[in-house]
């Protein structure tokens, strides 16, 4: 055992462990979307509910859509609750397109395949726990 004569020695020695130890996992996203249809899925993962769906992501991903289905991965995350949203761009201008009444004109969803009446779903609603047994999810494109 390693004893500090220094406390802030012994603070950073403390944090420095405690990063070596942090678990980090990749989250991978199966997405499926309304046949037919062709475009690329942009995701985003959140970490929080403050900035859920519409804020700054923590991370952005995409993908390639073939036949239907694409595979979005977002890596280093560390274990806690995320949720994510996806969208498929049809039109490659990198914005999930709507129409005069703000409602989505391209394929759009979100983890859990949560849904909401009116607007996007809550974070509590879309949040995952991940950890190494949840690090595969899906999203249907609605």
């Amino acid at each position: 055992m390693t004893t500090c004569s220094l406390p802030l020695a012994c603070l950073a020695f403390m944090a420095s462990a405690t990063a070596l130890n942090a678990h980090a996992t990749d989250l991978s996203i199966d997405v499926s979307t309304p046949a037919g249809r062709q475009g690329a899925v942009l995701a985003a993962v959140f970490d929080r509910a403050d900035g859920f769906p519409r804020g700054k992501p923590l991370q952005t991903a995409t993908a390639t859509l073939v036949d239907g289905k694409a595979l979005v991965q977002f890596t280093g995350l560390p274990d806690g609750d995320y949720a994510v949203s996806a969208f498929l761009d049809e039109n490659a201008n990198m914005k999930l397109d709507a129409n005069l009444f703000g409602l989505p004109t391209e394929p759009y969803g979100f983890s859990r395949d949560a849904r909401a009446l009116a607007g996007p779903p809550a974070f509590a609603d879309a949040a995952i726990r991940l950890d190494a047994s949840t690090a595969r999810q899906t999203i249907t494109l609605k």
